[in-house]
Protein backbone atom coordinates (compact mmCIF):
# COMPACT_ATOMS: atom_id res chain seq x y z
CA UNK A 1 0.00 0.00 0.00
CA UNK A 2 1.29 3.46 -0.89
CA UNK A 3 0.05 7.03 -0.58
CA UNK A 4 -2.87 7.43 -2.99
CA UNK A 5 -1.66 10.94 -3.80
CA UNK A 6 1.65 9.62 -5.09
CA UNK A 7 1.91 9.03 -8.85
CA UNK A 8 1.88 5.44 -10.09
CA UNK A 9 5.47 4.45 -10.87
CA UNK A 10 6.36 3.64 -14.49
CA UNK A 11 6.52 -0.07 -15.46
CA UNK A 12 10.31 -0.37 -15.07
CA UNK A 13 10.24 1.19 -11.60
CA UNK A 14 7.27 -0.99 -10.59
CA UNK A 15 9.08 -4.14 -11.69
CA UNK A 16 12.14 -3.12 -9.69
CA UNK A 17 9.93 -2.62 -6.66
CA UNK A 18 8.23 -6.00 -7.13
CA UNK A 19 11.53 -7.87 -7.33
CA UNK A 20 12.26 -6.69 -3.79
CA UNK A 21 9.41 -8.87 -2.55
CA UNK A 22 11.76 -11.17 -0.66
CA UNK A 23 12.95 -8.16 1.34
CA UNK A 24 9.38 -7.21 2.21
CA UNK A 25 8.69 -10.79 3.28
CA UNK A 26 11.66 -10.95 5.65
CA UNK A 27 10.95 -7.44 6.95
CA UNK A 28 7.36 -8.42 7.78
CA UNK A 29 8.62 -11.60 9.45
CA UNK A 30 11.02 -9.63 11.65
CA UNK A 31 8.40 -7.06 12.65
CA UNK A 32 5.93 -9.84 13.47
CA UNK A 33 8.41 -11.88 15.50
CA UNK A 34 9.47 -8.95 17.71
CA UNK A 35 5.83 -7.90 18.16
CA UNK A 36 5.94 -4.28 16.97
CA UNK A 37 2.18 -4.11 16.29
CA UNK A 38 1.43 -5.37 19.81
CA UNK A 39 3.74 -2.75 21.30
CA UNK A 40 1.88 -0.03 19.38
CA UNK A 41 -1.59 -1.31 20.30
CA UNK A 42 -2.33 1.39 22.89
CA UNK A 43 -0.39 4.44 21.70
CA UNK A 44 2.42 5.64 19.41
CA UNK A 45 5.96 5.05 20.67
CA UNK A 46 9.42 6.32 19.83
CA UNK A 47 11.82 4.05 18.01
CA UNK A 48 14.14 4.23 21.03
CA UNK A 49 11.36 2.93 23.27
CA UNK A 50 10.52 0.18 20.78
CA UNK A 51 14.19 -0.81 20.49
CA UNK A 52 14.50 -1.15 24.26
CA UNK A 53 11.35 -3.28 24.39
CA UNK A 54 12.57 -5.59 21.60
CA UNK A 55 16.32 -5.69 22.37
CA UNK A 56 17.12 -4.33 18.90
CA UNK A 57 19.43 -1.61 17.59
CA UNK A 58 17.53 1.71 17.43
CA UNK A 59 19.04 2.75 14.09
CA UNK A 60 18.40 -0.64 12.47
CA UNK A 61 14.85 -0.79 13.83
CA UNK A 62 14.13 2.72 12.57
CA UNK A 63 15.26 1.77 9.07
CA UNK A 64 13.02 -1.32 9.15
CA UNK A 65 9.96 0.63 10.28
CA UNK A 66 10.64 3.46 7.83
CA UNK A 67 10.68 0.97 4.95
CA UNK A 68 7.48 -0.75 6.11
CA UNK A 69 5.79 2.62 6.65
CA UNK A 70 6.50 3.41 2.98
CA UNK A 71 4.22 0.42 2.21
CA UNK A 72 1.51 1.64 4.58
CA UNK A 73 2.55 -0.86 7.27
CA UNK A 74 3.00 1.30 10.40
CA UNK A 75 3.24 5.09 10.20
CA UNK A 76 5.60 7.68 11.58
CA UNK A 77 3.55 10.61 12.89
CA UNK A 78 4.39 14.30 13.09
CA UNK A 79 6.21 13.90 16.41
CA UNK A 80 8.45 11.16 14.99
CA UNK A 81 6.74 8.31 16.87
CA UNK A 82 5.51 5.18 15.12
CA UNK A 83 1.90 4.01 15.26
CA UNK A 84 -0.26 1.25 13.81
CA UNK A 85 -2.20 1.54 10.56
CA UNK A 86 -5.07 -0.57 9.18
CA UNK A 87 -2.42 -2.75 7.49
CA UNK A 88 -0.44 -3.35 10.67
CA UNK A 89 -3.46 -4.01 12.91
CA UNK A 90 -3.75 -7.66 11.72
CA UNK A 91 -0.13 -8.12 12.84
CA UNK A 92 -1.31 -7.82 16.45
CA UNK A 93 -1.54 -11.14 18.25
CA UNK A 94 -4.84 -10.07 19.82
CA UNK A 95 -6.54 -9.08 16.57
CA UNK A 96 -9.54 -11.26 15.61
CA UNK A 97 -8.02 -11.56 12.13
CA UNK A 98 -4.43 -11.83 13.29
CA UNK A 99 -1.85 -12.99 10.74
CA UNK A 100 1.14 -12.51 13.02
CA UNK A 101 1.95 -16.24 13.19
CA UNK A 102 1.49 -16.60 9.44
CA UNK A 103 3.94 -13.76 8.77
CA UNK A 104 6.45 -15.31 11.18
CA UNK A 105 6.13 -18.77 9.64
CA UNK A 106 5.99 -18.26 5.88
CA UNK A 107 9.50 -16.93 5.11
CA UNK A 108 11.31 -19.44 7.35
CA UNK A 109 14.74 -20.56 6.19
CA UNK A 110 13.56 -23.94 4.89
CA UNK A 111 11.04 -22.30 2.56
CA UNK A 112 13.58 -19.74 1.38
CA UNK A 113 16.14 -22.45 0.59
CA UNK A 114 13.54 -24.28 -1.50
CA UNK A 115 12.72 -21.11 -3.44
CA UNK A 116 16.39 -20.61 -4.18
CA UNK A 117 16.00 -23.69 -6.41
CA UNK A 118 12.99 -22.32 -8.30
CA UNK A 119 14.67 -22.58 -11.71
CA UNK A 120 15.03 -26.31 -11.15
CA UNK A 121 11.31 -26.54 -10.34
CA UNK A 122 10.55 -24.78 -13.62
CA UNK A 123 12.78 -27.18 -15.55
CA UNK A 124 11.52 -30.41 -13.98
CA UNK A 125 8.08 -29.57 -12.60
CA UNK A 126 9.11 -31.30 -9.37
CA UNK A 127 9.23 -29.77 -5.85
CA UNK A 128 12.62 -28.85 -4.42
CA UNK A 129 12.02 -28.67 -0.65
CA UNK A 130 13.63 -32.07 -0.02
CA UNK A 131 16.65 -31.33 -2.21
CA UNK A 132 17.11 -27.97 -0.49
CA UNK A 133 16.68 -29.18 3.10
CA UNK A 134 17.43 -32.90 3.17
CA UNK A 135 13.89 -33.78 4.31
CA UNK A 136 10.29 -33.04 3.41
CA UNK A 137 8.29 -30.25 5.03
CA UNK A 138 6.89 -32.45 7.79
CA UNK A 139 10.36 -33.81 8.58
CA UNK A 140 11.61 -30.23 8.71
CA UNK A 141 9.00 -29.45 11.37
CA UNK A 142 10.22 -32.42 13.43
CA UNK A 143 13.79 -31.17 13.17
CA UNK A 144 12.74 -27.58 13.92
CA UNK A 145 9.85 -27.84 16.40
CA UNK A 146 9.69 -24.06 16.81
CA UNK A 147 8.89 -23.72 13.09
CA UNK A 148 6.38 -26.56 13.39
CA UNK A 149 4.65 -24.73 16.25
CA UNK A 150 4.56 -21.53 14.18
CA UNK A 151 2.98 -23.50 11.34
CA UNK A 152 0.32 -24.97 13.64
CA UNK A 153 -0.55 -21.54 15.05
CA UNK A 154 -0.62 -19.99 11.59
CA UNK A 155 -2.93 -22.69 10.22
CA UNK A 156 -5.18 -22.44 13.28
CA UNK A 157 -5.59 -18.69 12.76
CA UNK A 158 -6.28 -19.04 9.04
CA UNK A 159 -8.64 -21.98 9.52
CA UNK A 160 -10.61 -20.23 12.27
CA UNK A 161 -11.33 -17.29 9.96
CA UNK A 162 -12.04 -19.54 6.97
CA UNK A 163 -14.44 -21.68 8.99
CA UNK A 164 -16.56 -18.64 9.84
CA UNK A 165 -16.87 -17.68 6.19
CA UNK A 166 -17.50 -21.26 5.02
CA UNK A 167 -20.37 -21.67 7.47
CA UNK A 168 -21.89 -18.38 6.31
CA UNK A 169 -21.72 -19.49 2.67
CA UNK A 170 -22.66 -23.18 2.87
CA UNK A 171 -25.67 -24.80 4.55
CA UNK A 172 -24.66 -27.89 6.54
CA UNK A 173 -28.05 -28.18 8.30
CA UNK A 174 -29.28 -31.24 6.36
CA UNK A 175 -26.19 -33.29 7.25
CA UNK A 176 -26.67 -35.71 10.13
CA UNK A 177 -23.29 -37.46 10.04
CA UNK A 178 -20.03 -35.97 8.77
CA UNK A 179 -16.43 -37.17 8.66
CA UNK A 180 -13.48 -34.82 8.38
CA UNK A 181 -10.64 -36.55 6.52
CA UNK A 182 -7.26 -35.27 7.70
CA UNK A 183 -9.02 -32.79 9.99
CA UNK A 184 -6.05 -32.02 12.24
CA UNK A 185 -7.08 -31.26 15.79
CA UNK A 186 -10.71 -30.84 14.74
CA UNK A 187 -11.27 -27.09 14.43
CA UNK A 188 -13.81 -27.39 11.60
CA UNK A 189 -15.55 -30.43 13.03
CA UNK A 190 -15.92 -28.90 16.49
CA UNK A 191 -17.34 -25.67 15.06
CA UNK A 192 -19.90 -27.62 13.00
CA UNK A 193 -20.96 -29.80 15.92
CA UNK A 194 -21.45 -26.73 18.09
CA UNK A 195 -23.57 -25.00 15.45
CA UNK A 196 -25.67 -28.07 14.55
CA UNK A 197 -26.76 -30.00 17.66
CA UNK A 198 -28.36 -32.75 15.55
CA UNK A 199 -25.07 -33.54 13.82
CA UNK A 200 -22.64 -36.32 14.72
CA UNK A 201 -19.08 -36.28 13.48
CA UNK A 202 -15.92 -38.29 13.05
CA UNK A 203 -12.32 -37.17 12.78
CA UNK A 204 -10.12 -39.34 10.56
CA UNK A 205 -6.41 -38.76 11.04
CA UNK A 206 -3.05 -40.39 11.61
CA UNK A 207 -2.78 -42.09 15.02
CA UNK A 208 -0.57 -39.44 16.67
CA UNK A 209 -2.82 -36.61 15.46
CA UNK A 210 -5.96 -38.37 16.71
CA UNK A 211 -4.59 -38.52 20.23
CA UNK A 212 -3.90 -34.77 20.23
CA UNK A 213 -7.30 -33.99 18.75
CA UNK A 214 -9.21 -35.79 21.50
CA UNK A 215 -8.15 -33.19 24.04
CA UNK A 216 -9.18 -30.26 21.86
CA UNK A 217 -12.58 -31.75 20.99
CA UNK A 218 -13.22 -32.31 24.69
CA UNK A 219 -12.51 -28.65 25.47
CA UNK A 220 -15.15 -27.68 22.91
CA UNK A 221 -17.87 -29.64 24.69
CA UNK A 222 -18.79 -31.89 21.75
CA UNK A 223 -16.86 -35.08 22.57
CA UNK A 224 -20.12 -36.97 23.14
CA UNK A 225 -21.05 -36.50 19.45
CA UNK A 226 -17.61 -37.12 17.97
CA UNK A 227 -15.73 -40.32 17.24
CA UNK A 228 -12.07 -40.65 16.33
CA UNK A 229 -10.71 -42.99 13.68
CA UNK A 230 -7.01 -43.49 13.04
CA UNK A 231 -5.83 -44.54 9.61
CA UNK A 232 -4.29 -43.65 6.27
CA UNK A 233 -6.59 -41.94 3.76
CA UNK A 234 -4.56 -43.31 0.86
CA UNK A 235 -5.46 -46.85 1.92
CA UNK A 236 -9.06 -46.74 3.14
CA UNK A 237 -11.67 -44.39 4.57
CA UNK A 238 -14.59 -45.30 6.88
CA UNK A 239 -17.87 -45.84 5.03
CA UNK A 240 -21.43 -44.68 5.57
CA UNK A 241 -21.37 -40.96 6.43
CA UNK A 242 -23.68 -38.35 4.91
CA UNK A 243 -20.81 -36.00 4.11
CA UNK A 244 -17.06 -36.37 3.61
CA UNK A 245 -14.85 -33.30 4.03
CA UNK A 246 -11.34 -32.63 2.72
CA UNK A 247 -10.10 -29.28 4.06
CA UNK A 248 -6.63 -28.03 3.06
CA UNK A 249 -5.81 -31.57 1.88
CA UNK A 250 -6.09 -31.95 -1.89
CA UNK A 251 -3.98 -28.87 -2.64
CA UNK A 252 -1.03 -30.57 -0.94
CA UNK A 253 -0.94 -33.27 -3.60
CA UNK A 254 -0.47 -33.84 -7.31
CA UNK A 255 -3.43 -34.86 -9.47
CA UNK A 256 -2.19 -38.47 -9.35
CA UNK A 257 -2.14 -38.52 -5.53
CA UNK A 258 -5.50 -36.73 -5.35
CA UNK A 259 -6.98 -39.36 -7.64
CA UNK A 260 -6.12 -42.00 -5.04
CA UNK A 261 -7.64 -39.97 -2.19
CA UNK A 262 -10.82 -39.40 -4.19
CA UNK A 263 -11.07 -43.05 -5.19
CA UNK A 264 -10.87 -44.07 -1.53
CA UNK A 265 -13.64 -41.58 -0.79
CA UNK A 266 -15.75 -42.87 -3.69
CA UNK A 267 -15.46 -46.40 -2.27
CA UNK A 268 -16.73 -45.22 1.13
CA UNK A 269 -19.40 -42.64 0.35
CA UNK A 270 -23.09 -43.67 0.18
CA UNK A 271 -25.03 -43.14 -3.07
CA UNK A 272 -26.78 -40.10 -1.56
CA UNK A 273 -23.69 -38.73 0.17
CA UNK A 274 -21.86 -35.45 -0.43
CA UNK A 275 -18.16 -34.74 -0.84
CA UNK A 276 -17.17 -31.26 0.38
CA UNK A 277 -13.73 -29.95 -0.55
CA UNK A 278 -12.49 -26.79 1.17
CA UNK A 279 -9.61 -25.62 -1.01
CA UNK A 280 -9.12 -22.48 -3.06
CA UNK A 281 -11.12 -22.18 -6.29
CA UNK A 282 -8.81 -20.18 -8.54
CA UNK A 283 -10.09 -17.50 -10.88
CA UNK A 284 -9.29 -18.34 -14.51
CA UNK A 285 -7.21 -16.27 -16.92
CA UNK A 286 -5.67 -13.01 -15.77
CA UNK A 287 -8.01 -12.42 -12.85
CA UNK A 288 -6.02 -11.69 -9.67
CA UNK A 289 -6.39 -14.17 -6.83
CA UNK A 290 -4.03 -14.92 -3.92
CA UNK A 291 -4.39 -18.64 -4.63
CA UNK A 292 -2.24 -18.19 -7.73
CA UNK A 293 0.71 -17.45 -5.47
CA UNK A 294 -0.25 -20.23 -3.04
CA UNK A 295 -0.17 -22.45 -6.11
CA UNK A 296 3.49 -21.59 -6.73
CA UNK A 297 4.29 -22.37 -3.10
CA UNK A 298 2.62 -25.77 -3.42
CA UNK A 299 4.61 -26.44 -6.57
CA UNK A 300 7.94 -25.57 -4.93
CA UNK A 301 7.43 -27.13 -1.50
CA UNK A 302 5.09 -30.09 -1.85
CA UNK A 303 4.39 -30.88 -5.49
CA UNK A 304 0.74 -29.98 -4.95
CA UNK A 305 -1.38 -27.30 -6.62
CA UNK A 306 -4.36 -25.00 -6.28
CA UNK A 307 -7.14 -25.66 -8.80
CA UNK A 308 -9.74 -23.94 -10.94
CA UNK A 309 -13.37 -25.05 -11.21
CA UNK A 310 -12.51 -26.96 -14.39
CA UNK A 311 -9.54 -28.63 -12.68
CA UNK A 312 -11.87 -29.86 -9.94
CA UNK A 313 -14.50 -30.96 -12.42
CA UNK A 314 -12.03 -33.14 -14.32
CA UNK A 315 -10.41 -34.57 -11.20
CA UNK A 316 -13.78 -35.44 -9.66
CA UNK A 317 -15.28 -36.91 -12.84
CA UNK A 318 -12.36 -39.30 -13.18
CA UNK A 319 -12.96 -40.49 -9.61
CA UNK A 320 -16.72 -41.05 -10.08
CA UNK A 321 -18.15 -37.72 -8.85
CA UNK A 322 -20.24 -34.98 -10.43
CA UNK A 323 -19.28 -31.44 -9.48
CA UNK A 324 -22.33 -29.60 -8.10
CA UNK A 325 -20.73 -26.45 -6.63
CA UNK A 326 -17.46 -24.54 -6.98
CA UNK A 327 -17.57 -21.25 -5.11
CA UNK A 328 -14.56 -18.96 -4.58
CA UNK A 329 -14.46 -17.17 -1.22
CA UNK A 330 -12.57 -14.11 0.10
CA UNK A 331 -10.45 -16.39 2.30
CA UNK A 332 -7.73 -18.98 1.50
CA UNK A 333 -10.37 -21.64 0.73
CA UNK A 334 -13.36 -21.99 -1.55
CA UNK A 335 -16.23 -24.47 -1.39
CA UNK A 336 -16.40 -27.40 -3.79
CA UNK A 337 -19.29 -29.87 -3.55
CA UNK A 338 -19.64 -33.14 -5.46
CA UNK A 339 -21.91 -36.19 -5.44
CA UNK A 340 -21.20 -39.73 -6.60
CA UNK A 341 -22.53 -41.01 -9.91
Amino acid sequence: MTDKNQPIPPPDALLMELVHGYMVSKALQAAAEIGIADLLADSPRTVEDLARATSTNPSALFRLLRALAARGIFRQNESGCFENTPLSEPMRSGSPDSVRDYLSYTPHDGNIRAWMRFMSVLQTGEPEFVAANGCDLWGYFRQHPDIGEQFDRAMTALTTRSNRVVQEEYDFSSIKTIIDIGGGQGLLLASLLKKYPQMRGALFELPAVVENAKGYIKTQGVADRCEFVAGDAFKSIPAGYDAYVYQHILHDWSDEKCAVLLERCREAIPANGKLIILDAVMAPGNEPHPSKWFDLYMMVALGGRERTEEDFRSLLRNAGFNLTLARPLPVPVGIVEAVPF
